[in-house]
């Protein structure tokens, strides 16, 4: 997008995008780098874009532009009636899976999100992501989650952005970064079924949705430990899904700012 390859070049978050690139990818050239990040800008600039029609567009038409490999993971999980925690990254364009996903997959999400301050931004966005029956719960409504999952319900939140220093440290990308624990502890004290998400743009516009399980049947009750390592699982699924298309993944945040 034009837009974003503007803001590459004015440097907006130009040089922490980089940065987080070259950790990364220390052992890529400086050129690489620079595709990669130019690429993310493009991929920024889509997600902005698409923003006023995830917004107004039918959902039919929403519908023929994003389908799942693997729908029948998602289904057999809601039918093991422990609540389902649905956990992603900001890939591609994270607003399509929960928007989108409900859609095709028949299903609602209750999306944790952020508890900030309300703007005419997060109206808009707030109006787009329920609009197909999606609930919206603060990150800090920790009951609200409880009763969602009791109820059999879907929770799907991001867990890839920077993390207070205190929480748990687990290994992307090589170095042991503090991660959001929620997921896993979610999941720890409540024995709901857990899938990361991934959604791919695919070269033609469309959006690619895979589920992939994350056991955790060896693991009992909520301690330090089990946060760390079932953290490290959900992870490792990110970091997997990021080397396989970096251009898609949001490079313009300091993830590693509490390393």
């Amino acid at each position: 997008m034009v837009i974003a390859q503007v803001a590459f070049l004015l440097g907006i978050r130009k040089k922490v995008t980089l940065e987080n690139i070259k950790k990364a990818y220390p052992e890529l050239s400086l050129t690489r780098q620079k595709e990669i990040a130019k690429k993310a800008y493009s991929n920024l600039g889509t997600v902005f874009s698409e923003m006023l029609y995830l917004r107004f567009a039918y959902f039919k038409k929403i519908g023929k532009h994003i389908s799942a490999s693997n729908p029948v993971l998602f289904q057999d999980s809601l039918k093991e009636n422990r609540g389902l925690i649905v956990v992603a990254g900001h890939f591609a364009n994270w607003e399509w899976l929960a928007l989108g996903g409900a859609l095709i997959l028949k299903k609602n999400f209750a999306i944790v999100r952020k508890n900030i301050q309300t703007s005419f931004t997060e109206r808009f966005l707030e109006k787009m992501r329920v609009r197909t029956g999606n609930t919206l719960i603060n990150a800090g409504d920790i009951r609200g989650m409880y009763r969602w999952l009791q109820n059999r319900g879907c929770i799907a939140l991001l867990a890839d952005q920077s993390a207070p220093g205190e929480s748990t440290r687990v290994e992307f990308f090589g170095q042991n970064v503090p991660t959001f624990e929620g997921p896993a502890r979610l999941a720890l004290r409540t024995r709901a079924t857990l899938l990361f998400a991934e959604c791919l743009r695919k070269e033609n516009g469309d959006y690619l949705i895979t589920f992939y399980s994350v056991p955790y049947d060896d693991l009992f009750g909520d301690s330090s430990e089990n946060i760390h390592e079932l953290t490290s699982r959900h992870t490792r699924i990110l970091e997997e899904s990021i080397r396989r298309h970096p251009d898609q993944w949001l490079w313009q945040h300091r993830r590693w700012k509490n390393a």
